[in-house]
Formats: C-alpha cells, structure tokens, sequence
C-alpha cells in the first residue's frame, strides 16, 4: 500500500482539519511535488502545526518525508481543466481504475467468488446509487442461476438480515462503510452465522470491522473535479471482474447464455 492509498484509508477517522489536508493531497497528487508547507497550509486553510501532525500520523518523518512518498506513489495523468472534456473524463475515469486497481487484492476477489459460488442466497444491500450497483449485481447473477436478491430499501434490508441463514452471503455496499442502515444489517445477518463481504472505500469503518471479506475501492470523492459524480465506477469495475470470474463456471456461463437467448427471442 502507497501513501496515497493509506491516506485514502484513514480519511475517515482523520480530525476534520487534517481531512483538509489530505482531500486536498488525494486530488492533486501531482502538484505536491514543488509545494512548500506554508503554501498548503494557505490551500487547504489549516495550519503548518496541522499538516505536520497529520504527516507523522501517517508514520512520516516530516512533511518533506511526506512530499517523497507522495511524489513516488503519484501518477502522471492528464491535467483535468475543461480545456478538453474528452480527456478529463478519460483522466478522470483512469485515475478511478488505476488507483482500484493497486487496492484491491486478488485472492480476496477469489476469495469472494467461492463464497458466491457456494452460498444458499446471495443478498446485496446498498442504498442510494450503491442502491443501483446492489441492484445490478444482483440482476447479473440471477441470469447466472444464483439464488439473488438486491436490496436498497432500508426496512427491507433489516427485516432480510434477521431472517438470514448460516449458508446465506449477505454483501454491503457503501462508499463511506458507515450507512446506519447497512450496518444494522450486517450485524443481525452475522449474528445469524452468515458471511458478510463488503465493498467500501475506506478501511476504518463499522462496515469492514463485521466483514469476513473487504474488498476496498478508490472514491472518485479524491478525483479533482466537483462534477464528477459516478461514485460507483470503481465498484463497477470490480463487479465486472467478479462476474467475468463466476462465468468461468460452465454451468452459469449455460444459464447466462440461456437467459439472453431468451430475452432476444422474446423482444427481437
């Protein structure tokens, strides 16, 4: 784990001034580089004493130990500046996957598919538009021949994890990990002895501590422009990963070829 992805870590359980800090050092990565501390005390308006506190939270010798390690993890992607909408949103959509991509581990993401691929019911909860990913993937699997249901209606997701099962695997998708609802959700369904994965973009959270399995995402909330607003993007591609790695089963890439073949005859 870089710098960069251990402050995207911690940024929830940061004091909120330090979060200035660090917000501002996740979406400009590349300007830190001839930055001085008095200058990102003035951008981020806290304070030298903050940005050197918030430096050896991060087990940094100081803040020029800081500017190193950020330098050496930072990418070299276009500048984003509406000087070209075509490269924002590629700049914008690349940093997304790069930096989910150094997140995530493969062997957990193994590890989740098993868990899917041997579940007595697979639900998937989120609200909001983690709502619509909980929705999507639950649609993708049911084509595939897995016991499904996607949940984004709060009453629904706590009356489910108090009815679920030990065979049962319950997934809670949400940026923050902290979602009253989710949470709520996941500890009944644990108490029932059934496995919980999450999908999160932060490790230090309710959420990941009830986790058997966490698979982090990077938060476009750090991609430096405020209308970028697909917050799931890293979860979908992370989705499409799982779901590649689920078709390698002969049995639901029949089921999923089944259901198209269906669909086209029906409405083609």
């Amino acid at each position: 784990m870089n710098i960069l992805q251990k402050i995207q870590q911690m940024y929830n359980v940061l004091p909120l001034k330090e979060r200035k800090v660090a917000k501002y050092i996740l979406e400009e990565s590349n300007a830190i580089q001839n930055i001085t501390i008095t200058n990102l005390a003035k951008k981020t308006k806290t304070s030298s004493a903050t940005i050197t506190r918030f430096a050896k939270r991060l087990g940094c010798d100081s803040f020029v130990d800081l500017k190193i390690k950020i330098n050496t993890a930072s990418r070299d992607l276009p500048k984003a500046g509406y000087e070209d909408i075509f490269e924002d949103v590629y700049s914008f959509y690349h940093k997304v996957i790069d930096n989910t991509v150094e997140m995530i581990d493969k062997e957990e993401i193994r590890k989740v598919v098993q868990f899917i691929r041997s579940a007595g019911r697979v639900y998937i909860c989120g609200l909001g538009s983690s709502g619509l990913t909980a929705i999507e993937m639950s649609q993708r699997f049911i084509r595939m021949g897995l016991n499904a249901t996607g949940l984004n209606e709060s009453h629904m997701m706590i009356i489910t994890g108090a009815i679920t099962k030990p065979s049962d695997i319950v997934i809670g998708i949400s940026n923050s990990g902290n979602t009253l609802e989710l949470i709520s959700t996941l500890k009944k369904a644990k108490e029932n002895g059934s496995k919980i994965i999450t999908f999160t973009s932060f490790e230090k959270n309710e959420m990941v501590k009830l986790s058997d399995i966490n698979i982090p995402v990077y938060n476009s909330l750090f991609v430096s422009n405020q209308y970028f607003v697909n917050s799931q993007f890293s979860l979908m591609y992370v989705m499409d990963i799982i779901s590649m790695m689920l078709l390698e089963d002969t049995k639901m890439h029949e089921n999923m070829e089944k259901t198209i073949h269906t669909v086209n005859k029906e409405f083609f």
